[in-house]
């Protein structure tokens, strides 16, 4: 049995790191509890593995494997990396929102993920694109397709509605690329738009927090990256960022026109006095007749 020696003070950096060396299932419970480091405290060994599809025994190996003791001990890691108060004389433990966020990012800018991010980059830049993401994650369609408009203008943001959302996909041709987000938990809507999209032919790229997700099947290609529980709701933070990779590495495929069309943009905004100016001049206040 693989059995890591933990040669000094443990934290969630280390543990992503030894996790990915693990072999399968060890694996797939190390990722279910990274991403749910802030419920770990709160899990018996049996809830644990309930909640993560393996097998009680699992649990056990893992915590032997990562260099604990046993699985009390790494409960007690968890506990006191999102609970316990840091004092002065504490030498380090993150914050939950500090080590949430943290390791959300992580998924995002190792090198596998980054090479994955830049040839779906190439195929979102290079044909017509539809945009998608219901109830919490509708805000990172929004913003996807915001940054998009600004270099492009063959980008759509299907609407919230489901029945709308069905209604758009229609119009739209077999060789537009598709961009879905869903998040844990997964929205409906957001698999049956995938479903009425394969059937019209589109490219389906979803974004999503899970091998486990309905989309994947259903996906040309996904990206996967984490959804990390701190304490009280889930960091968005890691969708974000990739949202920002992608708009980057896309836009450098043309970095002439990219440049041009960020110009233009907001000059299209300036000239209608959609900016804040010193003078308290903007687009929301009535311009006096002459």
């Amino acid at each position: 049995m693989f059995r890591s020696k933990m040669t000094s003070q443990p934290t969630i950096y280390k543990l992503r790191q030894q996790i990915e060396l693990l072999p399968g299932v060890q694996q797939q419970l190390g990722r279910f509890v990274l991403r749910h480091g802030s419920e770990v405290p709160f899990l018996s060994v049996r809830s644990l593995a309930q909640r993560a599809n393996v097998a009680p025994a699992t649990v056990t190996r893992l915590s032997h494997a990562l260099g604990f003791p046993g699985y009390r001990e790494l409960r007690a890691f968890f506990k006191a990396v999102f609970y316990q108060k840091q004092t002065s004389n504490t030498r380090t433990q993150d914050s939950a929102i500090e080590s949430g966020q943290s390791l959300a990012l992580q998924s995002v800018f190792s090198l596998d993920t980054q090479l994955h991010l830049k040839a779906i980059a190439a195929m979102i830049f290079n044909a017509p694109c539809h945009v998608a993401g219901f109830r919490s994650a509708y805000s990172l369609s929004h913003y996807l397709s915001y940054l998009l408009h600004m270099v492009r203008h063959d980008v759509y943001l299907v609407p919230s509605a489901e029945t709308a959302a069905l209604d758009h996909v229609t119009l739209a041709k077999p060789e537009h690329v598709l961009v879905i987000f869903s998040i844990l938990p997964y929205a409906a809507e957001s698999v049956a738009l995938a479903e009425a999209a394969l059937k019209a032919g589109l490219i389906i790229i979803a974004v999503t927090d899970s091998q486990d997700s309905p989309l994947v099947s259903l996906a040309h290609d996904a990206i996967v990256v984490d959804q990390v529980a701190m304490q009280y709701i889930s960091t968005r933070v890691s969708f974000f960022a990739l949202i920002e990779f992608l708009i980057e590495s896309g836009c450098a495929l043309s970095d002439r026109k990219s440049r041009r069309e960020l110009k233009q943009f907001r000059a299209r905004i300036d000239k209608h006095a959609g900016y804040w100016t010193p003078d308290g001049s903007s687009g929301l206040q009535e311009k006096p007749r002459s």
